[in-house]
């Protein structure tokens, strides 16, 4: 669950306080859970609406005009494949984790959770348009980002 929060914060003390908010909730409501082989699911369903409500706080991110593994990334990031094999995974991770906030919200909501856009609109309180937009900009984003990474690592 740790690694779950690293993605959606910036840096890992963010991380850490998204993950010990998530197990307080997990402690405090586990004997609602009635299907324990739901676990995962339900306690990854509780860590993603703590890191959103934790930039909720951090940021006034109210209304939003706007792993997967990380080694299959390039399934959802066009003609970069030899970039990506050649990135290490923590890479990968940091240039995610520069993405605008809420790009790499839907980002990581949709390829990695695997919400779908109807689930990140009500959550974020967006449209499932404004979702598949924002989605879109962010596998726009990694793509420049990943080239660019290359450009400076490998000429």
């Amino acid at each position: 669950m740790l690694s779950l929060c690293y993605r959606y914060a910036k840096n890992k003390s963010d991380a850490k306080d998204i993950f010990q908010e998530g197990f307080l909730k997990v402690f405090e409501n586990i004997r609602q859970l009635r299907n324990a082989e739901a676990l995962g699911w339900w306690m990854k369903r509780i860590f993603v609406n703590e890191a959103f409500k934790f930039y909720k706080k951090q940021t006034g991110l109210y209304t939003v005009d706007n792993i997967i593994l990380l080694e299959n990334i390039s399934d959802y990031i066009d003609d970069n494949d030899d970039i990506i094999n050649k990135m290490e995974t923590d890479q990968i991770t940091r240039i995610i984790q520069n993405l605008p906030e809420r790009m790499r919200m839907v980002f990581n909501m949709y390829i990695i959770e695997g919400f779908s856009h109807q689930e990140i609109a009500d959550m974020l309180g967006i449209s499932a348009g404004t979702s598949k937009s924002h989605l879109h900009d962010a596998r726009k984003q990694l793509q420049h980002n990943i080239i660019i990474k290359r450009i400076k690592l490998y000429g």
